[in-house]
This record gives C-alpha cells, structure tokens and sequence, in this order.
C-alpha cells in the first residue's frame, strides 16, 4: 500500500495585520521624506507619492477655504483639517500616528491596463486595509 499523507487545507488569517515595511516607508513620509509606492487595496491599484498627514490635512484645509460654501462652513471643515494637522507635528516629542497613509496625485489602474491620475489630490488610506504594496511606480504613469 502506498503512503497517504492526509493535506489538511488550513485558512491564514492575516485581517489586521500590517506590514512593518509599509509602515517604516509611512512614518519617513512623516518625517519628509516622500517615496513612490504602489499599493492595493481592496481589489484597486493605486500608485503615487507617499506624503505626510500634515501635508494631507493642511491641503485639505486650504481647500475647504477656498471651496463654493458659507464662510462659516468653509472655516468649519477647515479648523478640523487644522487640528488634525497638529497630530503631525513632531515638536516636543509627540508620537505621529502610523494608521494612515498619503498618497499625492493618485494614479488608479484601469481595467484595460492604462492608469488615470488625479492631479492636485492626496488620497488617504486606512493602513491595515493595504493587501499588498510595492516601492516606487510605473515609469507609464
């Protein structure tokens, strides 16, 4: 008889997880230093520059000053964006939080293999919904 070897199919369980390395990469956004990554998440590609959060909330405040709404509304969404800018501040040691992350001019691949970027925006991502990633991006975007 021959031998049977039983191959039991185990499930990896990986929800919540992240990867030290995107993380690293993240917090040197933080500190300035940007890099081109390309990530997936959630079944899109996304590629561009890694910026800082306080680069993120400090163009999306100015962006709200200058948008088609109430002054009391524009400064309102502002003042958020303000605040959340200071929770980038390294000075007097604060601890930047690494659960985001930044990604200037996002350029998103098509189905049919082209790539469609929007300029002048700063997309922001939740990091422990990034499936995988890879430094640097297509020359082709």
């Amino acid at each position: 008889m021959e031998n049977q070897v039983e191959k039991e199919i185990s499930e990896a369980q990986s929800h919540g997880l992240v990867d030290a390395s995107i993380l690293h990469l993240v917090l040197c956004a933080n500190c300035g230093l940007g890099v081109d990554v390309t990530i997936v998440t959630g079944g899109q590609v996304i590629a561009g520059e890694l910026v800082s959060g306080k680069i993120f909330a400090e163009t999306t405040a100015a962006n709200y000053r200058n948008a088609n709404a109430a002054e009391e509304y524009r400064e309102l969404l502002a003042k958020f964006f303000d605040d959340l800018a200071l929770d980038y501040n390294t000075e007097n040691g604060n601890k930047i939080p690494l659960n985001y992350l930044h990604i200037k001019n996002p350029a998103y691949l098509k189905g049919d293999g082209s790539w469609f970027t929007i300029t002048d925006s700063i997309i922001r991502v939740d990091i422990s919904k990034v499936d995988g990633f890879s430094p640097g991006k297509t020359k082709t975007i």
